[in-house]
C-alpha cells in the first residue's frame, strides 16, 4: 500500500484561534502571521494505492459558510497533480 499526500490548495486562518493558549511569540517561529494575524494553512487530501485500487480521501472545506466567513479566511487554490 502506498500513501500519496496531495496539496489541494492553501488558505489563511487566524493564528490565535489555531494555537489557542500557546503564546504568539512561540507559534510565530514556525507560522509567521501577516498584518491581520492570519497564518498560511495547507489543504491536503490523500491518495491511497492498494494493489489495483485507488482511494481518494478528501474532507473538503464545505460550502455552508457565509461570504463574511470567507472574507476573514482568505482562500486560494494551488493544484498539484500526482501520478502514482
Amino acid at each position: 500500500m502506498q500513501l500519496y499526500p496531495i496539496e489541494a490548495g492553501r488558505f489563511k486562518l487566524d493564528g490565535g484561534a489555531m494555537f489557542g493558549v500557546v503564546p504568539k511569540s512561540i507559534w510565530t517561529r514556525t507560522n509567521p502571521a501577516d498584518s491581520k494575524n492570519l497564518i498560511d494553512i495547507a489543504a491536503r487530501c490523500y491518495l491511497i494505492e492498494d494493489g489495483d485500487r485507488l482511494v481518494l480521501i478528501d474532507t473538503g472545506m464545505g460550502n455552508k459558510q457565509s461570504d463574511k466567513f470567507f472574507g476573514y479566511y482568505s482562500l486560494w487554490v494551488i493544484l498539484n497533480c500526482i501520478s502514482p
